[in-house]
């Protein structure tokens, strides 16, 4: 296209005129000279020649040669008739020149024009005085007419080209030799090849076309298409740079184009879209800018990238371009939608958002490898099936991984945070919303359904569902199980109290959670039903152990290991204590140790003189001390049952037996004990040090009752035995005595009289 040099075209309507312009000098001079006159011509005819050839040198070099079979003048109109034309323009150098032909031509002396309504064939580059050969442009085309004052040349008619990159028509032609630019008015049509053999052609059309000579430009209006082999582009205005007579680049305005391959297809838009290609016319690069737009297809998925500028870097290998690279700037939006397949069901449809995101395919060009931002952007997990939750991530970078079948790998993040919106669990409910955040985020998905597995958050993980909250080192998340595991310094907490643990694995969809290592747990009172001692509804239970689990919202919770609970100074120790909060049931297992404070009071001053004046403080708490191996307490009876070699242990009071039920008072009465029965190898011992010798009562019997606020202990069944260091035994059917005087009340049956022997006091 670069070589279609109409110039020589108008070349000819110059020479013609300076040819016409010396012939009539020469007809003047002769007709004042002697001479034997001709044959007459025709009327209408100024004059004639055959085989007439006129060539002109530019210093020792040929500078054009023009022939005609015949050159006749006429006198009116005044016109010069052309037959067998032939215009040999000569290089400078003088090895090629620039050949024109026409069958018949009209030179208009007046308006300097010349016309060929006929053939004309224009063939360049033809070697010096050789015949045609290599690669030529040539040019044909009728109805031209040329200006030999501007040199302009023009025809309304079709018109060929063909050039060693490849051919081309169009109707209705004009070039300006002045400015080398040649219009191409109608139905342009141009096919180019590339520079290599193996370089499949590009095939052009549009409305109107003008090439530049100079700049070896085609600009195509107002519309443009392009074809090349799979390749189809279309827009508006086109410029083209040409290269040697290939396409070098190409920029098109409102641009949409579409590679569409077996299992592959890749689409582009935008404003302005700029193309550049290679020896062969593949496309190495693309650049679109204002709504760029790429759409990549395969069997399973469809990534769409929007932004404000897009630019796009293609494979060339095998003479076929397949993209390699893309990265969006400005608002960029890249959306993958799953695409139906029969017997599945469709994954999520993913959006990511970002100023900038670099896209990056697996060879071939059909699957993508890995997408990532260069800034803050934000992932979305759009749900396309209405009972799966929806999701999304937020970061200071995102990297997003593919497997086979542009299915997602992974996704990774830095200094992120997640939302996740589950839908309601019933109408009229809302949704559930959770959020977190971490410095670094991994997620996982399955290579089959893209469905995500697995996320992991480390380094500040927080948490948070509605009212509950959590935090950690780092967090997992076990999507299809619903687990979210902390790890290091491992916290939850809800209205209903705390957990601490190094680690804690919840699951989201229940509120369930088991915690391990080093726990310690808070849980708020429970305002309803009966209070004591054991589970007091006016005070925070504190719990620690090995490991936790609460289940039913926190209504069922077990410490295993070394477990303490604790309300105040109230406590048990075990090795498992479980609570049932709908049941209101405590029990605990395996080295119970419980532990209950009286409330202690202000001493009222005692009466007289003396005392009035001496006040004490708060009295030291009375604690009710029972080691067991099982405990058993339903908080309805107030009831706490001890099994397996119990051991109560009071101030100056001590009770043995297999089993020990203790009754606790209400939790705002001023002792937590009212009684406890004892069966089984029961033992009492009733130390009283206020006295000298110290008292000391031991008591004996399968069953007993002991009464706190009375301090009275009832011995029956089993030879019920009192031993008393001061008073001596007693034994009987049934023994009462009071620890805190003198008192013992010995019963026997009919047919075994109660016996005693009693110490006599020794003389002082």
């Amino acid at each position: 296209m670069r070589h279609t040099r109409w110039l020589f075209l108008a070349a000819i309507a110059v020479i013609v005129f300076i040819v016409v312009t010396a012939y009539v000098k020469r007809r003047d001079i002769l007709a004042k000279e002697p001479s034997v006159h001709p044959k007459p011509l025709e009327t209408g005819v100024d004059g004639r020649t055959d085989d007439w050839v006129h060539t002109v040198f530019k210093g020792d070099q040929k500078h054009f040669t023009i022939r005609a079979h015949n050159f006749r003048s006429l006198k009116d109109p005044s016109l010069v008739e052309l037959e067998g034309v032939e215009l040999q323009l000569f290089h400078e150098n003088g090895d090629k020149s620039d050949l024109i032909r026409s069958a018949k031509a009209q030179f208009d002396v007046n308006a300097k024009t010349l016309y060929s309504d006929g053939e004309v064939d224009i063939i360049m580059g033809v070697p010096a005085d050789q015949p045609p050969t290599g690669r030529l442009l040539r040019i044909h085309g009728s109805g031209m007419r040329f200006a030999s004052d501007t040199g302009k040349a023009t025809t309304d008619r079709a018109v060929t080209f063909g050039f060693d990159r490849g051919n081309g028509s169009a109707v209705g032609a004009e070039y300006d030799p002045s400015t080398r630019e040649l219009q191409l008015h109608h139905k342009v049509v141009l096919d180019w090849r590339g520079k290599t053999p193996q370089a499949k052609p590009m095939h052009v059309e549009s409305d109107q076309a003008i090439y530049t000579e100079r700049d070896s430009k085609v600009v195509l209006f107002p519309s443009t298409k392009f074809t090349r082999d799979t390749l189809h582009m279309e827009g508006g205005r086109s410029d083209v740079q040409l290269d040697q007579g290939a396409i070098r680049f190409a920029r098109i305005q409102m641009a949409r184009g579409i590679h569409d391959d077996p299992g592959r297809k890749v689409e582009y838009a935008a404003d302005e879209l700029n193309l550049n290609f290679d020896d062969g016319m593949v496309i190495r690069t693309i650049d679109g800018h204002d709504h760029a737009q790429l759409i990549s297809t395969s069997d399973t998925a469809r990534t769409t990238v929007n932004s404000d500028r897009l630019d796009m870097d293609f494979e060339t290998s095998n003479k076929e371009s397949t993209l390699k690279t893309a990265v969006a700037t400005g608002k960029s939006v890249v959306q993958a939608t799953p695409l139906p397949r029969a017997g599945t069901q469709p994954g999520d449809t993913r959006i990511l958002r970002s100023d900038i995101v670099r896209l990056a395919m697996k060879p071939g060009g059909k699957e993508i490898d890995r997408v990532e931002t260069d800034g803050p952007g934000k992932l979305e997990f759009q749900p396309n099936q209405p009972d799966q939750p929806k999701r999304s991530m937020q970061g200071d970078r995102i990297w997003v991984a593919y497997g086979k079948e542009n299915r997602i790998q992974s996704v990774r993040s830095i200094n992120a945070s997640t939302l996740t919106e589950r839908p309601p669990k019933a109408p009229k409910t809302m949704p559930t919303v959770t959020r977190t955040q971490s410095k670094d985020i991994l997620a996982t998905f399955d290579p089959n359904t893209s469905e995500m597995v697995r996320l992991e958050q480390t380094t500040n993980f927080q948490y948070e569902e509605g009212d509950r909250r959590a935090r950690g080192d780092k967090a997992t998340l076990d999507q299809p199980k619903d687990l979210m595991t902390l790890n290091g310094s491992a916290r939850i907490l809800d209205p209903t109290g705390s957990v601490n643990a190094d680690r804690i694995v919840m699951n989201q969809k229940s509120g369930d959670y088991t915690a391990d290592g080093h726990v310690s747990s808070t849980r708020q009172p429970d305002r309803k039903g009966a209070s004591s001692a054991l589970l007091s509804n006016d005070e925070v239970m504190q719990a620690v152990a090995d490991k936790m689990i609460s289940t039913g919202e926190n209504k069922h919770i077990r410490y295993e290991g070394n477990a303490r609970a604790w309300q105040g100074a109230n406590r048990v120790d075990a090795d498992r204590i479980e609570i049932d909060r709908d049941r209101r049931v405590m029990e605990a297992h395996g080295k119970v140790v419980s532990q209950f404070a009286d409330k202690s009071e202000d001493k009222i001053p005692d009466k007289g003189p003396e005392k009035s004046a001496k006040s004490k403080g708060p009295a030291a708490p009375i604690f009710t001390v029972v080691r067991a191996t099982d405990l058993v307490y339903t908080e309805e009876t107030r009831v706490a049952l001890y099994q397996g070699g119990v051991a109560l242990t009071r101030p100056a009071l001590t009770v043995n037996s297999h089993e020990l039920k203790a009754f606790l008072k209400p939790a705002d009465s001023d002792s937590s004990l009212d009684k406890a029965f004892a069966d089984g190898a029961v033992k009492i011992v009733s130390v009283a040090t206020n006295v000298k010798p110290a008292r000391i009562r031991t008591g004996t019997s399968e069953h007993a009752e002991y009464y706190a606020d009375e301090q009275k202990v009832i011995l029956q069944k089993g030879q019920p035995l009192l031993v008393d260091n001061v008073r001596g035994n007693a034994t009987g059917q049934q023994l009462t005595w009071w620890a805190n005087n003198d008192r013992l009340l010995i019963e026997g049956e009919a047919s075994k009289p109660a016996e005693g022997t009693l110490r006599k006091k020794q003389a002082k």
